[in-house]
């Protein structure tokens, strides 16, 4: 069971054997709540089944989604310590089922040091993500989201061209926009010159400064 999970691969046959039997599997349903702001988060939890997602809910009721969660990814690592409540809502987004691990399994995982540099690295990493969806959320347009999405993930694949690993829906969901506002502006800088798209899920950016242009204008 985590030997699917990378953050767990420095730990031995036994370790995990530990670990596991501390722990506990849950299902859900979709759209079913899993921690509301409310719920103090003292576990690690891995997706080992099925999709998450977090989202802030809004005195409106409306959502705004801040992340995925898919199937044998991990959430929760630093809440597990910190001794808060959880900061948003966390919804199942179909059939789920999560691996919650209890914060004394942890520790006893811990006496490994491989692990816990694994565990520290995730949590930087987690970290590095959650500022840049802050710094995306506060751009003013959809339009200079997209330019500064498209940037960083050029950054990130070291290349040009590259597969979106979103959907347009998805992506109009992490920038607080609709569907058809995503697509009216890839159609834009598609028709623009500045990017090239082969097929719907494929982008070739043609012209880095005006995509940096969009975005600091």
């Amino acid at each position: 069971m985590l030997d699917t999970v990378d953050l767990f691969n420095d730990l031995s046959s036994d370790e995990k054997s530990e670990v596991l039997s501390a722990s506990r599997t849950v299902r859900f349903q979709p759209d079913q709540v899993i921690y509301t702001p409310d719920d103090l988060c003292d576990s690690l939890c891995i997706v080992l089944k099925g999709r998450l997602r977090i989202a802030k809910v809004l005195p409106s009721g409306r959502e705004q989604t801040i992340n995925y969660i898919e199937k044998n990814q991990i959430f929760g690592e630093a809440l597990a310590f910190a001794g808060r409540k959880c900061a948003s809502h966390v919804f199942a987004e179909e059939d789920s089922e999560v691996l919650s691990i209890p914060k004394k399994a942890l520790l006893y995982a811990f006496k490994n040091k491989r692990f816990l540099f694994s565990y520290l690295k995730s949590i930087s990493e987690k970290t590095l993500n959650l500022s840049y969806i802050i710094e995306l959320l506060s751009l003013s347009t959809v339009k200079k989201k997209l330019a500064s999405y498209l940037l960083e993930l050029s950054l990130e694949k070291g290349s040009n061209s590259f597969e979106l690993p979103h959907t347009k829906k998805t992506l109009a969901n992490l920038f607080g926009s609709t569907r058809e506002a995503v697509s009216r502006n890839f159609s834009e800088l598609r028709k623009d010159g500045i990017i090239f798209m082969p097929d719907r899920n494929s982008v070739e950016i043609k012209s880095s400064k005006q995509l940096e242009k969009i975005l600091f204008d």
